[in-house]
């Protein structure tokens, strides 16, 4: 068998990429012969692999569930925020930073104070044992990041981030945000 006929091999992958892109060119005209298919399509896996591999690895293991951890690393990254700032740096809605902030606060990561400047509002904060988790699953994090990127040189991951930041700041990317919240089933987007 050669490469070719290995990669096209309906048990991989690979096959099912190129199956569904012979489908897409022959039932969708031109957008089915764009390389909009494979590249959606393996953008989709990967992203989806390295989530699954952090959620076991990294998230689980701390005790924390993805929201939870999203919490957690936007306090650490800039510190006391107000929940609607905490739901603005992670993509999250109001409630879902709500809810995970209870879970947070009752394991002992998250504290909150009455906000200075809004009587209706609170600022969150990590405790020192909320630092040290995040800190963990965050360093667990990168380690599985690294792995998933080893196979390129550091030029490759330079000119991969240079394209990747050109998609995120693309006009379909930028309709989702900033100030946009994206629920967990990506099915509803509102302002947050």
């Amino acid at each position: 068998m050669t490469d070719e006929e290995s990669s096209r091999s309906p048990q991989t992958f690979e096959g099912f990429v190129a199956d569904a892109q012979d489908r897409a060119r022959e039932r969708l005209g031109d957008i089915g012969r764009s390389n909009a298919v494979p590249v959606g399509m393996i953008l989709r896996r990967l992203h989806k692999l390295m989530a699954v591999e952090v959620e076991l690895e990294g998230i689980i293991p701390e005790g924390l569930t993805w929201a939870s951890f999203r919490v957690c690393f936007a306090l650490w990254v800039r510190g006391p925020l107000e929940p609607g700032r905490v739901a603005l740096l992670s993509s999250m809605s109001r409630a879902a930073v709500s809810s995970a902030r209870k879970t947070l606060t009752e394991r002992g990561y998250v504290t909150t104070v009455d906000s200075p400047t809004d009587q209706r509002s609170i600022v969150m904060s990590l405790t020192p044992e909320g630092v040290a988790s995040t800190e963990e699953t965050y360093r667990r994090h990168l380690a599985l990041t690294q792995e998933w990127l080893s196979p390129l040189s550091d030029p490759e991951q330079q000119i991969l981030l240079g394209l990747l930041g050109k998609l995120m700041s693309s006009p379909s990317a930028l309709r989702f945000g900033p100030g946009k919240a994206i629920n967990s089933s990506l099915l509803s987007i509102g302002e947050s």
